[in-house]
């Protein structure tokens, strides 16, 4: 009984049949790309955490006395025009109980129109003093943020405070513009 099953065998161990068998395909390409990945992911952390870049400044533009004027006389004629405007649309009176509400949207609508529109002509006319410039970009912001409290029904100290600021942004406008 001490014969290997096909015949006789060595008596020894049996001879060095090299390393055992991998089973598989090489892993080093599985190896290099993960550590490639990992570079990747460190590389876009590193960018998502680094400041922008700051745009470059333009050099400030000069403008002649005359691109100044007409660029004031276009702001303060649109200005003069929105203020009109506001002013027939707040002074309409219902005839009928129906036309209530549309008299409210038709005002509500007007000051949204009228904040686009000179905010529109201000970027058109670069040239116009800073003073009007800045009296009519907050007059605009004010319209706006009065038209989104007004839809959103906030109460009547909060809508004042925004008229207050209206009414005198539009005096300062109206000696602005003389």
């Amino acid at each position: 009984m001490s014969q290997v099953p096909y015949g006789p065998g060595p008596a020894g161990p049996a001879p060095w049949q090299g390393p055992p068998p991998t089973g598989g395909p090489s892993r080093l390409p599985t190896i290099i790309a993960i550590v490639i990945a990992v570079i990747a992911v460190a590389v876009a952390i590193g960018a998502w955490f680094r400041p922008a870049p700051k745009p470059e400044t333009p050099a400030a533009k000069t403008y002649s006395e005359q691109e100044v004027a007409d660029a004031k006389k276009a702001v303060c004629t649109a200005f003069n025009h929105i203020y009109h405007t506001l002013d027939v649309s707040n002074r309409k009176i219902p005839n009928n109980t129906g036309d209530a509400f549309a008299i409210i949207v038709n005002n509500r609508l007007a000051v949204h129109i009228s904040a686009d529109y000179l905010l529109r002509q201000l970027a058109e006319n670069p040239a116009a003093p800073s003073n009007i410039s800045s009296s009519v970009q907050k007059l605009a912001t004010t319209y706006e943020e009065t038209v989104l409290e007004q839809i959103g029904d906030s109460d009547k100290d909060r809508l004042d405070t925004y008229f207050k600021t209206a009414d005198e942004l539009q005096t300062s406008l109206q000696q602005d513009c003389v």
